[in-house]
């Protein structure tokens, strides 16, 4: 709980977001088994409540996260895919487009990672920092052996101005539409608090607290 409220955090979410306040919005702890496979590429803001383009996440590992040449299962990030507007609104959250990222972000420099770099090896202390929208995945635990399971902490954060959505309060009901956007994964983890919250306002929950300005913190 200290380190999700840490200021320290907190002001560099202000920063890297480039807002004057910030919500706590989701913390999660992530288990990767040996043998556990692949996690697909998605961007975190799809699966949130909130009306914005202002949401990052640190990704903390609990252990050392070797290099993925050795393994490593850290994430992988499509670079600047936060800022492609066009890939979802062409291509809707799941279209064709989404097997070939490596071409589409392909920048010509002959580096030959077509877009998608990484930032392993990680050290316990180290770090990476992501926008909501960025297309991010991580590699399967194949290569781990019994007992060397991954652990990592995701903090998320999202401008205190951010609204809440309309739509949510359906998805929550379970009247969902296949037409509607965004993915429900997650909604098991803001529908305790999202349908007390009045959508399209500024709102105050203990659940989801303000974290920066200092003088704002709940």
């Amino acid at each position: 709980t200290d380190l999700c409220l840490s200021q320290y955090l907190a002001h560099t979410a202000s920063v890297l977001m480039d807002c004057s306040s910030v919500r706590l919005y989701q913390d999660s702890l992530f288990h990767k088994r040996p043998g556990d496979g692949w996690t697909p590429w998605h961007s975190d803001a799809r699966m949130a409540p909130f009306d914005t383009s202002k949401m990052v996440t640190f990704w903390i590992p609990l252990q050392n996260v070797p290099s993925l040449e050795d393994g490593g299962t850290g994430l992988i990030f499509v670079d600047s895919s936060h800022s492609d507007f066009a890939l979802p609104y062409w291509n809707g959250v799941d279209g064709k487009e989404y097997d070939r990222l490596e071409g589409r972000y392909d920048n010509g420099s002959g580096d030959d990672n077509g877009g998608v770099s990484d930032h392993m090896p990680l050290a316990i202390g180290d770090i990476t920092a992501h926008s909501g929208w960025t297309l991010h995945c991580a590699e399967s635990a194949t290569s781990l052996e019994k007992g060397q399971d991954r652990y990592a902490l995701a903090i998320t954060y999202v401008d205190g101005r951010a609204e809440v959505r309309e739509d949510v309060l359906t998805w929550n009901s379970g009247n969902i539409s296949s037409s509607e956007k965004g993915d429900k994964e997650d909604v098991w983890s803001f529908k305790s608090w999202v349908q007390e919250v009045e959508p399209r306002s500024q709102f105050r929950h203990s659940l989801v607290p303000m974290v920066w300005p200092v003088d704002m913190r709940e």
